[in-house]
């Protein structure tokens, strides 16, 4: 569900306004406000491999326009409109049953007001609240589709930057995007987050070579969680970098809501001369029935891939297991190649069958301009080793224009 390949490993969250000087009157801060977006362009199939399944395949065109204001007096407002539409002549008919909705909806569109909060900032403190987005580890954007997953929170932090520590709190209520299913399309209504909302709290270390994290969750009625990464980065010379981290999730189930377990990682990634190799591993533990749940998003675990996770295995049908990656990646002039293989298992419980999936991942991608437009394709290939049925393959091809 993430990036192919996993390099970041402390998942913190940027929430400082985007302007270091102040409005001086309400007036400038709208006159100094700044207008930004993305025009997004993508197509997927899902091709099942078992014999008479159809491809499921779409095209639309879609993305995000936002205006956010100058600060006047530390504080600033923005607003974000996020839309996808379906393009019919390049996508399954619906009726044949050749339609994937994963870039838009069962209605083949959707348009939402993705973000709309305020913020205040004040020498180290920031408070947003409203539809907002957030990167946390068991909430995150999982910006796979046209547009990415946003909630609607009030989110605090403080910052000791001569420390390179941070505190956050936050109160998530909702969320809409992908992961969310675009849930009532129709509507414009948003998923809660657990039964009646989230709470989190985290605090963040970093400096030079360092960084840290462990967040604490209440996602209502289902699981309280502890989550905790370290990494260390340490330069050889110029050209050559090796990264170390290590991971741990631990879920405790609420009201009888079998989502208890555990997840344990650590990953080592060099590169050198814009090569990187990075191999991975998770280990995850669960009860007779129980299942692990990695949030509200694309999941932080260094194992996930562009469609498994290192949780996929592990919704309540089998017990313990084990995933491992490693991928390659290579940067030259603006031209990213990346491949990546990983291989999923999970122990039987009771009588029934274990579970054993393999994926390969393999794209290209170009940046031109320095990021004021990209172009991606991603072939992903999932086996199921107990049940040949279930093998599939997949293709995503997106064009964005950042303005």
């Amino acid at each position: 569900m993430n990036k192919l390949i996993k390099i970041s490993l402390v998942t913190s969250m940027a929430l400082s306004s985007a302007y270091a000087t102040e409005a001086t009157s309400v007036k400038d801060m709208f006159s100094n406000g700044e207008t930004s977006g993305q025009i997004r362009l993508g197509y997927y199939s899902m091709n099942p491999e078992a014999n008479g399944a159809n491809t499921e395949y779409t095209t639309a065109i879609g993305g995000q326009l936002k205006f956010e204001t100058a600060s006047f007096n530390g504080v600033s407002l923005a607003t974000a409109l996020y839309t996808s539409h379906s393009i019919s002549a390049l996508s399954g008919k619906q009726e044949d049953g050749k339609f994937s909705d994963f870039l838009t909806s069962s209605e083949k569109h959707y348009t939402e007001l993705g973000e709309a909060y305020i913020n205040y900032a004040m020498n180290g403190f920031n408070i947003r609240v409203g539809k907002q987005l957030i990167d946390t580890p068991l909430a995150d954007s999982d910006d796979i589709a046209i547009t990415p997953n946003t909630f609607e929170a009030v989110v605090a932090s403080y910052s000791f930057s001569d420390l390179g520590l941070t505190l956050l709190g936050a109160n998530v209520q909702r969320m809409q995007g992908v992961d969310a299913g675009y849930e009532n399309v129709t509507l414009n209504s948003w998923m809660d987050t657990g039964d009646g909302s989230t709470n989190m709290i985290a605090g963040l270390y970093a400096n030079d070579t360092i960084e840290a994290g462990i967040w604490y969750y209440d996602i209502g009625k289902l699981t309280k969680a502890i989550y905790a990464d370290a990494t260390t980065t340490l330069s050889l010379n110029q050209d050559t970098e090796i990264t170390i981290g290590i991971q741990y999730l631990q879920e405790n189930e609420e009201e009888n809501s079998n989502v208890e377990g555990s997840i344990a990682g650590i990953m080592a990634e060099a590169s050198f001369s814009g090569l990187t190799a990075m191999v991975a591993y998770d280990s995850v533990s669960t009860d007779n029935g129980d299942t692990i749940n990695q949030g509200f998003g694309g999941g932080s675990s260094y194992t996930n891939m562009q469609n498994t996770t290192a949780g996929s295995l592990h919704e309540g049908g089998f017990g313990d297991g084990d995933s491992f990656v490693a991928s390659l990646g290579y940067d030259f002039s603006g031209v990213n190649l990346f491949t990546a293989y990983g291989d999923f298992e999970a122990d039987a419980i009771g009588a029934g069958a274990k579970g054993h999936l393999t994926e390969i991942d393999a794209g290209i991608s170009y940046d031109f301009n320095d990021g004021e437009a990209d172009i991606s394709l991603v072939y992903v290939d999932v086996q199921d080793k107990e049940d040949s049925t279930e093998d599939f393959n997949e293709i995503k091809l997106f064009a964005n224009y950042n303005f």
